[in-house]
């Protein structure tokens, strides 16, 4: 069995809308990762050509609801993983994560 054939058999399995999301998370993780000037731009001229050639079937406004909905779980996503990370690093360290031993805003 040859590679091209897996690949080719593994994209067919994805709909419209999982290729979306995607193209879109691994856009916005290599845009943020190389801190990319003109980020926002460079990202909608992007996936302006992903739907345009790998996205055909979705309504415009189907995009804007998908990519308004991917952004807020992934910041959601972002505020679980620092808890996550520092649940994790307080059990190998024994260092507490908010070392904030200021009380007076508790009053």
């Amino acid at each position: 069995m040859s590679e091209a054939f897996v690949f080719s058999e593994a994209s067919a399995m994805l709909s419209d809308r999982e290729k979306l999301i995607l193209h879109f998370c691994c856009m916005i993780t290599t845009a943020k990762i190389s801190g990319m000037e003109h980020r926002d731009r460079l990202m909608e001229k992007m996936i302006n050509d992903v739907i345009r050639n790998r996205c055909r079937s979705l309504a415009p406004e189907d995009v804007e609801a998908i990519l308004e909905e991917v952004n807020e779980e992934m910041i959601s996503g972002k505020v679980m993983f620092q808890h996550l990370m520092e649940d994790t690093k307080w059990s190998m360290t024994g260092e507490r994560p908010n070392k904030n031993t200021n009380w007076r805003d508790m009053r």
